[in-house]
């Protein structure tokens, strides 16, 4: 599916070959560009683009936190990164023309447009993050699930070790267990920090929906 808003974009700016809307970690979650091409790479390297120019900032020591574009221009091709919501952002890709070239000044110009055609409604794009999270909730549980099955397996091996017997595998057991009740505790942690943030961000849906 792709969002109305993308289709409104192409059909308002013929020059816009291709849209990808992306989140910060890099999951592209809406784009013109089909699977003939790697999309999880895609946004991957999108993701790091935004991470190496904060970096950069945090060197020159200036604040990153608020960015809103960045334009890139070359010889036959032009990218826009728009920032969309508090995880989220949305890159079009410019191709030129043979007959004109798209100069960084008219891509300028098209970025007022573009921005009254990102008319997105905010409570879908926080429910998205939403989404997003719960994945990666369900995925931290089955890893956390894996190693306390492991941590089970081990404490029964280590119960059973005779008297006697070689002292290294009961070291090696009780390391072992030592690693992977620490992993679990930072994968709870984990767990915890984006249930957080998903109750933070229904709560900005809520607020968003008073204010309606």
């Amino acid at each position: 599916m792709v969002f109305k808003n993308i289709l409104r974009i192409k059909s308002a700016l013929p020059e816009v070959k291709h849209v990808a809307m992306f989140y910060n970690n890099g999951t592209i979650f809406q784009t013109t560009f089909e699977q003939e091409i790697n999309i999880p790479k895609l946004g991957e390297n999108l993701a790091e683009i935004l991470n190496h120019t904060k970096k950069l900032y945090e060197i020159c020591n200036y604040n990153f936190e608020n960015y809103k574009k960045i334009i890139f221009e070359t010889d036959d091709m032009s990218i826009i990164i728009l920032k969309l919501g508090e995880d989220s952002n949305i890159a079009l890709f410019f191709k030129k023309e043979e007959e004109k070239e798209l100069k960084l000044t008219a891509i300028k110009r098209y970025i007022s447009r573009i921005e009254e055609l990102i008319d997105m409604d905010e409570s879908e794009l926080i429910i998205q993050e939403i989404i997003a999270k719960e994945e990666e909730i369900k995925y931290l549980k089955e890893v956390f699930n894996e190693k306390k099955q492991t941590i089970e397996k081990l404490d029964k091996e280590l119960n059973n070790i005779e008297e006697g017997r070689i002292e290294s595998d009961k070291k090696k057991i009780t390391k072992d267990l030592n690693d992977l009740n620490l992993e679990c505790v930072n994968l709870n942690r984990d767990i915890e920090k984006k249930q957080i943030e998903i109750e933070q961000l229904k709560g900005k849906i809520e607020k968003t929906h008073k204010q309606d």
